[in-house]
């Protein structure tokens, strides 16, 4: 295939999102890193006795304008936190509830707080106020279902540039649209899999009756949040990897975090 025909693919498939960028203001509630602030009954979260670490803090009102989710609330607010220890990918079903997605609902009084005093240093990352950039963004090779020894080498980065276009130099920080995957798409599969107990750390191919049911309806997960990694807020997944934070459409619907899953990939 060449690049025009793979273009045009693309473009049948492109979804909107949002870049989330540096403002440099010094106010404003949505933000990565620093220290959350939280409405007064606010239970920082914690895994296997640890506290997390606390990623960003979103006001949905900020992107209320840009449907880029579906079922997305207009309102409300959503913190996002991580293992400390960064010990868990999302390909195991004993990875629940190392990373926690909280919702707040709109017009509560909040505050800064503090994290606990076992949160490490390293794991408190710089403050950075975000804002929110509309752009356009392309499902990578394996979400297309392409035969990588079908493309030539030169194709593969002509497109691979294109996909990225809308993100310049920037870090690939975005809500909703297609993932731009490290090692591989259809995460929206392993999602679904490790949500429901499957785990997928290995190459052993799965021989259950409940595959194929759940392999249906999987499409019902769609990007959150994603984060990468960036040196100017201090945070490294993995080699230089990102975090993929997935939600259903129809828990989103019902302002329903608890189920939320995480995928870190990098190099």
């Amino acid at each position: 295939m060449n690049f025009d025909e793979i273009r045009s693919i693309l473009e049948a498939r492109k979804k909107p999102a949002l870049h989330l960028k540096p403002t440099g203001a010094s106010q404003g509630f949505s933000k990565f890193g620093g220290v959350p602030d939280v409405p007064a009954d606010f239970a920082w979260p914690n895994w296997n006795d640890a506290s997390l670490s606390f990623l960003a803090q979103i006001d949905m009102a900020d992107i209320s304008d840009h449907d880029v989710l579906l079922e997305q609330p207009k309102a409300g607010r959503l913190y996002f936190f991580y293992d400390q220890e960064q010990s868990t990918w999302g390909f195991d079903p004993a990875d629940r509830d190392s990373w926690r997605v909280v919702y707040a609902p709109a017009g509560v009084p909040v505050a800064t707080m503090l994290p606990p005093k076992d949160v490490a240093e390293e794991a408190i990352y710089d403050e950075c106020r975000i804002g929110f950039h509309p752009i356009t963004t392309y499902p990578s090779f394996e979400d297309l279902k392409f035969d990588l020894m079908a493309v030539p080498d030169d194709v593969w980065d002509e497109v691979d540039e294109y996909r990225r276009k809308n993100f310049a130099a920037a870090a690939f920080h975005q809500i909703g649209g297609w993932p731009d995957p490290v090692q591989n798409g259809e995460m929206e599969v392993q999602c679904q899999l490790a949500a429901n107990g499957f785990y997928l750390g290995d190459s052993k191919p799965i021989d259950d009756p409940k595959i194929g049911p759940l392999l249906e309806t999987a499409d019902d997960w769609q990007l959150l949040l994603q984060i990468d990694t960036d040196d100017d807020l201090g945070m490294m997944w993995g080699d230089c990897g990102l975090l993929y934070f997935w939600v259903r459409k129809t828990d989103l619907a019902q302002l329903d975090f608890s189920d939320v899953w995480m995928i870190l990939q990098c190099s």
